[in-house]
């Protein structure tokens, strides 16, 4: 942290072309190493390697928003940030004194920043928030999941030769791989202004009252109970194809990853015979061989809390209607699973990153909306209708 502080007061005072310049190296760099980041990537995390390869790519692209920050956010002129004016909902890149009032947006460095990453957005998240904070003149503090040290290691090495190959000390990217006990003593780093955190909101919820109980500024994105409902309407088959691909994709391991299905009455039936045809012919393999649908879960612990799901559905009264159980290959793999179960079951309340999805069915459009609103957490609601104007009522009337 010493040296992060040290290197923080150079590295502010660098001409901001030239961090822009280092960004751009890392990003190409990280882009010329893309196959072999994504394979070591889909051999530790167990996505199959064309998800891994598209995660890889979203840490690549964020120089895309890094890119749209500085030319049109902030502007670059010379070797300095112009602050934006803005005069009557006009920008202009220059100081305006209207009515003796002057505004002005200036994006100003905390000095160090901290990143905490989950495994299953490993690259992702470090790419949209890492390279922005390094434009804007903070040393960045990466602490990688505990569930993938590998692919932590290699980025970090990536940068760090970036760095050194324009005789800049590594300092101003520091990455810390291994036991959880680390997150704590981050998180509770007066030192460190402010926390980027991305998780599971148990985690998110701890992390904010830290950080907050300190004075410290901090960002939490967390696990969300997302839905996907189907109205009548809908092309069946492309409702049972995305479904499929939400949950199988990433073994139900992404923040996104939908855990509650509404189907109305007249398709229930059709829909749940299409996905169990679906979920009963995935190919489950090695996530690194081409063909593979399903991989498997990253750990021994999430196999666990899997199986421990699964249980408290049947305890709660739901009924498993595919998969539900391991498979028949060594390691962490298990099947994709659909359970029926209650609205008012706890369980509906909670969030993973499993392949499981609950089904419910409604009668009305009324319906739909209220039990889309019975979880208390924040979630996004994906739709499947024939009808825009439906859409337009989903988007004003549902919650997210």
């Amino acid at each position: 942290m010493k040296a992060c502080w040290t290197t923080a007061k150079l590295w502010m005072a660098t001409p901001v072309k030239m961090r822009c310049k280092i960004v751009y190296e890392i990003s190409e760099t990280l882009e010329a190493k893309l196959k072999p980041l994504s394979e070591l990537m889909a051999h530790e995390v167990g996505k199959p390697l064309i998800k891994a390869i598209t995660e890889v790519k979203r840490c690549v692209k964020a120089r895309k928003a890094v890119k749209y920050a500085i030319t049109v956010q902030m502007g670059v002129q010379g070797n300095e940030l112009t602050p934006i004016i803005r005069l009557n909902g006009f920008n202009r890149g220059a100081k305006l004194v209207f009515n003796k009032f002057l505004k002005r947006d200036e994006w100003r460095p905390y000095g160090v920043i901290a990143i905490i990453t989950p495994f299953y957005l490993q690259c992702a998240t470090l790419g949209q928030n890492a390279l922005l904070a390094l434009v804007i003149g903070n040393c960045v503090i990466w602490r990688g999941p505990v569930e993938s040290p590998l692919v932590t290691i290699a980025i970090t090495k990536l940068i760090a030769g970036v760095l050194e190959k324009n005789n800049l000390t590594g300092s101003i990217f520091t990455s810390f791989a291994g036991v959880n006990e680390l997150n704590k003593a981050i998180v509770m780093d007066t030192r460190i202004p402010l926390i980027s955190f991305k998780g599971n909101s148990q985690n998110g919820k701890v992390v904010e009252h830290m950080v907050v109980k300190r004075f410290g500024k901090c960002l939490v994105e967390s696990d969300r109970s997302d839905a996907i409902t189907v109205l009548s309407d809908a092309d069946i088959q492309q409702a049972v194809e995305a479904i499929v691909h939400d949950i199988v994709g990433t073994a139900g391991q992404g923040l996104s990853t939908c855990h509650r299905l509404f189907l109305h009455e007249s398709i229930y039936g059709d829909v749940l015979d299409r996905l169990r045809q679906r979920f009963e012919s995935i190919t489950i393999g090695n996530p690194l061989e081409t063909g593979t649908e399903l991989g498997l879960l990253v750990s021994r612990a999430t196999k666990k809390h899997f199986l421990q799901v699964i249980d408290t559905i049947k305890s709660q009264g739901g009924k498993i209607l595919t998969g539900g159980s391991d498979t028949k290959y060594a390691g962490n793999f298990v099947q994709p699973t659909i359970a029926e179960i209650s609205t008012s079951a706890t369980i509906v309340q909670g969030g993973w990153v499993l392949p499981v999805i609950l089904v419910f069915k409604y009668q009305s459009w009324e319906e739909a909306i209220e039990i889309n609103h019975k979880v208390c957490k924040g979630s996004g609601n994906f739709i499947f209708t024939g009808q825009a104007e439906v859409i337009s009522t989903w988007l004003r009337e549902v919650h997210t």
